[in-house]
Formats: structure tokens, C-alpha cells, sequence
């Protein structure tokens, strides 16, 4: 009796394992990708973005390494009190880049017809006096902080650092020559059952 039927299923069973295995990997590297190196650009594809905080002018309500997830949010539907994340326009650590920041937004007021002018403060820092430097119009604001990731912020930090990149590429690739090798034993596993499954061969009659 042909097992021929039986062939065709394990081949088409290894096609779809590998297409969700490398769909799986694929997908992983371009969510971490995304959000770890162009969190504005994953604010307009997965509706968030996430951001690990380096300074304490939030805390104790966000400390130093949380790991925060904004929201996307129109700029006209804020109020004073909300906690959101904008690009400042400055170089605050002077690191030669503008810094975006996460604070206390103190004051809304419109600004000609499509456009506000927003205010922000740190924590403790509610006296006009204390605010921050900067004026944010609509096309600064990124987001509102929606919640903070405990602990997760040191790792993503850490992944962010060139040794974390060269560890989760080393980790990548010998994860992918794991399973290349384990399939490749499969195969000869099955290869070997085939051939002991077939009938010996008939004696030549005299």
C-alpha cells in the first residue's frame, strides 16, 4: 500500500511550521525594531509607543528606568492635569538631539484657529514660576502617558545599548541554527522510518 498520501501531509505540515517559525522571528524584529529605535513612527502603527524615562523630574509618579506606554491622543481632547510626552525642541542633556520629555501639561490655550500653545511642568513644580521654558504647539505633542512597565525599562535599556544589539542578534542566530539543526535531524528521522517501512525486495524466481 502507497504511503504516498502520508508524504504529502508531513511535507505540507514542515511547509507551515517553518512559514510560522520565520513569520514568528520576522514579526518579533520588526515590533522591537519599531519601538525601540522609531518610537514615533510605531505611535502611527500600533496607536502607542513606548519610552524608557532617564531622568527624575516625574518621580516618584514615573522613576528613573520605567518603561512608559503613551497613548496617541488628539491635542484638543487634553486637559491640564494630563501627563504627556512631546518633543521639548531643546537639547536638554546636551547630547546634540532635542529631547522628548514626559511631563505635567499646566495650561492649554488656543493658538489661531487649528493650533494650541501648551505649557508644561515637573513634578512639585506647579508654580508659574516653575514651569518649563518651552511653549508646545499641537505638532509637538506625541502622546499621553497611559501606564508604566515595571523593571522592563532597565532591560529595554540595556537592548538599546550596542552590546544589547549584538547580544540579541548572537541570541537570534542561535536560536535559527537551533531549529535549523532540529529540523534536519527530523528529516532524517523520517527518511529513516521510510526506508525501513519498505517492503525487502522479492527473490528472483528461477
Amino acid at each position: 500500500m502507497s504511503n504516498k498520501p502520508e508524504k504529502t501531509k508531513k511535507r505540507w505540515q514542515s511547509i507551515v511550521g517553518n512559514a510560522v517559525f520565520w513569520t514568528l522571528i520576522a514579526g518579533f524584529l520588526f515590533y522591537f525594531t519599531s519601538v525601540t529605535f522609531f518610537p514615533s513612527q510605531a505611535m502611527d502603527l500600533y496607536g502607542f509607543s513606548t519610552y524608557v524615562v532617564a531622568t527624575d523630574s516625574m518621580v516618584p509618579v514615573i522613576n528613573v528606568n520605567d518603561y512608559i506606554v503613551v497613548k496617541d491622543v488628539e491635542p484638543e481632547d487634553l486637559v491640564v492635569g494630563d501627563i504627556i510626552t512631546f518633543n521639548s525642541g531643546r537639547d536638554v542633556d546636551n547630547d546634540g538631539k532635542d529631547d522628548i520629555i514626559t511631563h505635567y501639561l499646566a495650561s492649554i490655550t488656543p493658538f489661531g484657529e487649528d493650533d494650541h500653545e501648551f505649557k508644561t511642568h515637573a513634578i512639585g513644580k506647579d508654580d508659574v514660576s516653575d514651569w518649563d521654558l518651552w511653549t508646545l504647539h499641537d505638532e509637538d505633542i506625541i502622546g499621553k502617558y497611559a501606564y508604566t512597565v515595571p523593571v522592563l525599562g532597565f532591560i529595554v535599556a540595556f537592548l538599546q545599548s550596542p552590546y544589547g544589539i549584538a547580544v540579541v542578534i548572537v541570541n537570534i542566530v542561535v536560536i535559527v541554527a537551533i531549529y535549523l539543526l532540529l529540523d534536519k535531524g527530523k528529516k532524517k528521522e523520517d527518511a529513516g522510518k521510510e526506508a525501513s517501512s519498505l517492503p525487502p525486495p522479492s527473490e528472483p524466481k528461477p
